[in-house]
């Protein structure tokens, strides 16, 4: 597995252990354990445990933005709202 694939499991592994434990409450080690690898490795893919927290935040509204684009498929205005709405 590449570096960026690892990188991706650790936001997505990130995001949900935020949600469950909130920022003080997680750990960079319970993080990489949930991916399998060291928390030393957990250090080279991200600097710190607030850059990791910055790139699933990142992700989330990432995510967010695409489900909103995709419930407008291409409408605007209040028709937009109201597809998202659904």
């Amino acid at each position: 597995m590449s570096a960026a694939q690892r990188r991706e499991l650790a936001i997505r592994a990130a995001m949900a252990e935020f949600a469950h434990g909130g920022y003080d409450g997680t750990s960079t080690w319970s993080i990489a354990r949930r991916i399998g690898v060291s928390q030393p490795y957990m250090f080279r893919l991200f600097p710190s445990k607030h850059a990791l927290f910055l790139a699933a935040a990142e992700r989330c509204f990432d995510d967010i933005e695409g489900v909103l684009r995709d419930a407008a498929g291409g409408l605007r205005g209040g028709d937009a709202l109201a597809a998202m709405a659904e």
